[in-house]
């Protein structure tokens, strides 16, 4: 017995209902009977979808990695490992438009529903001619177009459909740790993947063991500009918080504070803003699209958040600081949120603080990994 979605083969998860045989271990993404055929979704490519024109010119790095994607695709799956801010997204361009030129069917899937809208738009300015379609959670009555951008939860509905699949920050939520999610990842793919990431963990490691993968890395953002190397601050986390407020005070640009957990967010977001200019966002926040949209447009100077602003979301001229405690950040969240420090076309400024008890393995081996991006340079 095996599910074909997710590759269960535990004969504990199977049931027996009054259809047949079905999985339990995939049944929140509707229940699959093993006996029921699983068809991929198919869908007619536009003439022209390949077309493509970038408002910016591309370094010549990467072209240089755009071009060996490419050409690996051929033999291949790809590892696109490179540093936040490089531009994955632009190097993953021309890989795209050469599987729409065939009239194969490709998908990008991402995390989050707001890097799926953002990344949407950026795909429909590039792919001017083609239907780039937008597909997260409450928001997939259309399935079909050129170019499917979606959450990495909403592949499920696209069994063995792609002939690429790029999937970007594989090493994050939700795919991280959740390996039923990540077969059917898999599995919505009947051709090339393209695995796209910052930084590469245990979970995504084992995979690319199995698969035969052509690695590319790239440690250089467009700017040249080398990553923010926090200050590291050792202090007490009621400590920390004071200093924090001082910093606050001190900091002249925009700044990002990320917390470990809902309940901190609010906590701090409620004694913040009596002094400060501030807004907050967690995952279920129900006013988080305005919340970001706000903070976008400079309405306030600090946005306190969880890891919900950690991947994907390119912000202009900020800063970051970072609460590490309770040992919820691994190096994987740590550079991400780092990362979101310099974006922007004509801004590489900003500073970062992580704020931690100690230095622990993962703050270690976080700063060792961005000294050793920047030592590239």
């Amino acid at each position: 017995m095996k599910c074909l979605r997710c590759n269960n083969e535990d004969p504990t998860y199977f049931y027996k209902g009054s259809k047949g045989y079905y999985c339990r271990r995939c049944i929140r993404f509707s229940r699959v009977l093993l006996e029921e055929e699983l068809k991929s979704f198919d869908y007619q490519i536009a003439p022209d979808a390949g077309e493509y024109s970038f408002s910016y010119e591309l370094t010549d790095t990467q072209k240089q990695i755009s071009e060996k994607c490419l050409e690996a695709l051929k033999k291949s799956d790809v590892l696109l490992h490179c540093v936040c801010g490089a531009g994955k997204t632009e190097i993953t361009v021309q890989s795209i438009a050469h599987y729409l030129e065939q009239g194969y069917k490709v998908a990008y899937a991402i995390s989050r529903k707001e890097v799926v809208i953002e990344l949407a738009k950026r795909f429909q300015d590039i792919f001017r001619k083609a239907k780039v379609t937008a597909v997260y959670g409450g928001h997939h009555e259309c399935l079909k177009g050129d170019l499917i951008v979606c959450t990495c939860h909403q592949l499920f509905r696209y069994y063995r459909s792609f002939d690429l699949l790029v999937i970007d920050e594989a090493d994050a939520f939700p795919l991280k740790g959740d390996e039923t999610l990540m077969n059917i990842a898999l599995n919505s793919c009947r051709g090339r993947l393209i695995f796209s990431t910052a930084t590469v963990d245990e979970q995504l490691a084992k995979i690319l063991k199995k698969r035969e993968v052509c690695t590319l890395k790239l440690y250089v953002r467009p700017s040249r500009k080398p990553l923010s190397v926090p200050q590291v601050i050792c202090l007490p986390e009621a400590a920390a918080v004071f200093y924090l407020f001082r910093l606050m005070t001190l900091t002249a640009n925009r700044c990002i504070i990320f917390v470990s957990a809902k309940r901190k967010c609010e906590q701090l977001y409620k004694i913040a803003s009596r002094f400060f200019s501030c807004t907050y966002v967690y995952s279920d926040l129900k006013q988080r699209k305005e919340n970001i949209a706000a903070f976008r447009e400079k309405k306030y100077r600090f946005l306190i958040s969880t890891t919900v602003m950690e991947r994907g979301i390119t912000i202009p001229e900020v800063s970051v600081i970072i609460l590490h405690y309770d040992g919820v950040f691994d190096e994987g969240n740590l550079v991400q949120m780092l990362g979101r420090v310099g974006r922007g076309v004509g801004y590489e400024e900003g500073r970062s603080y992580l704020f931690c008890a100690y230095k622990d393995r993962q703050v270690r081996k976080t700063v060792a990994y961005l000294k050793e991006a920047n030592s590239h340079l």
